[in-house]
């Protein structure tokens, strides 16, 4: 999550130039670390496939996901409006509408794209598990082939590509992530409860963890050297600035590996029994339903100063700031949403019992 606000704070708040236009040193060093943030996407939906078969599909937590994007959906332009921070009646219609159907009209494109991804989940749960190894393969290379790798190759536009902003990659993220728990790939996967035990099992979990960052890293390095090529290219003959836009997109090829390589170091990480991490891991999306809300996506940046930040030496220590400020802000504000809703919730049992 905070690897999302750091994208958020350079679109949405520098609004870095692209390559092609701007080669100074600052603009390169903040293109790189977009590079390197672009696999969280990725990640979020490995978690869920890599986890979701081992809890049950029930239409109560749609509900609940469903009525945390609403409730974000609604009260926070409100409440900024209240403060003078945002006019609803300035965006007219398509404002209300992203208020009211927060999935139907993409409030957020990721809420829309995973809630869509949860109504597949009991049928994709279903292939991953009854599938037969070979059947499985083919279907899972055939996507990956269709919907990242040629789109990686192709230097045209593909009207139906949607850069990895949709279900369709959702689901494919999903199945990936299925296959590799499925089958135990040993780069991902440790060993199943009851496997023999390997005397050299604490050596190979750390092996495991160091492949894991140096595919992540070696990858999205690729990633902006790839994009770096391309702005080259450009500039000197005006044409590949669709190729070179591509490669920061979440189902190109390179951030695919990368998101294995990050997701892969650490499912090895051994912390510990830590109860606070799974808490706040709890509030995590709504440090995105927050600061990515309409009402906020561009104040927050105002507010917190970036753009009298930008260009400064000091900004990388400046966007460090604010990862820290959003996400307590974002992890503070879920913690008060979920005690209200079960305070609510506790209320209304209360009275049906009554």
């Amino acid at each position: 999550m905070c690897m999302i606000i750091a994208m958020h704070y350079m679109t949405k708040g520098m609004k870095i130039d692209k390559l092609s236009v701007d080669l100074s040193a600052g603009n390169i060093v903040f293109w790189i670390i977009y590079a390197f943030c672009l696999s969280s996407v990725n990640a979020y939906v490995f978690i869920s496939g890599y986890f979701a078969p081992d809890s049950k599909w029930s239409i109560g937590k749609l509900i609940r996901l469903w009525c945390e994007v609403l409730i974000y959906s609604i009260f926070v332009p409100v409440i900024v409006g209240a403060f003078g921070g945002f006019d609803i009646g300035a965006g007219g219609l398509s404002v209300l509408q992203q208020m009211f159907m927060p999935v139907t009209y993409e409030h957020y494109w990721f809420a829309t794209a995973y809630i869509m991804l949860f109504l597949f989940m009991p049928v994709l749960n279903l292939a991953i598990t009854k599938l037969d190894k070979k059947t499985f393969s083919a279907v899972l290379v055939l996507l990956l082939i269709v919907f990242c790798g040629f789109k990686s190759i192709d230097p045209y536009l593909i009207p139906w590509d949607k850069y990895g902003n949709d279900v369709i990659w959702f689901i494919v993220l999903y199945l990936s992530a299925g296959y590799m728990r499925m089958y135990r790939i040993p780069f991902i996967a440790p060993k199943r409860d009851g496997d023999e035990e390997d005397d050299h099992a604490d050596d190979l979990r750390k092996s495991r963890i160091m492949r894991g960052w140096i595919v992540y890293i070696a990858f999205s390095l690729v990633t902006f050297l790839l994009a770096l090529a391309y702005s080259v290219m450009v500039r000197s003959t005006g044409k590949l600035e669709y190729s070179m836009d591509m490669t920061y997109c979440y189902n190109y090829i390179t951030i695919f590996i990368a998101s294995i390589g990050l997701f892969g170091a650490f499912m090895h990480i051994d912390i510990g029994h830590k109860p606070w991490i799974n808490r706040i891991a709890g509030y995590t999306l709504g440090v995105y339903l927050l600061h990515d809300n309409i009402a906020l996506r561009e104040l927050w940046p105002y507010l917190l100063g970036i753009g009298n930040a930008t260009g400064q030496w000091w900004q990388i220590f400046h966007m460090l700031m604010c990862i820290v400020i959003v996400f307590v802000c974002g992890v503070l504000a879920d913690f008060v949403r979920d005690m209200l809703f079960r305070f609510t919730m506790r209320i209304m049992s209360s009275g049906r019992k009554d």
